[in-house]
């Protein structure tokens, strides 16, 4: 369900950055099928909350 939302009632505190989420898993290094998955799943955009908590970091090897 979407609807519209007027900007001059909301205040700056109740608005979310909305980001590409294609470029922000080119920015930070994110693997092609992550990628995808998260495209099926958030769609083209998302908040940048929503990205780090769907996102799996796998540990680097310390080694």
């Amino acid at each position: 369900m979407t609807h519209h939302i007027d900007n001059h009632q909301l205040g700056k505190t109740q608005s979310r950055a909305v980001i590409d989420v294609a470029a922000h898993c080119q920015k930070i290094g994110v693997d092609k099928a992550q990628e995808r998955k998260l495209l099926t799943l958030l769609g083209r955009f998302a908040s940048r909350h929503e990205l780090q908590m769907n996102i799996k970091r796998h540990p680097e090897n310390l080694r």
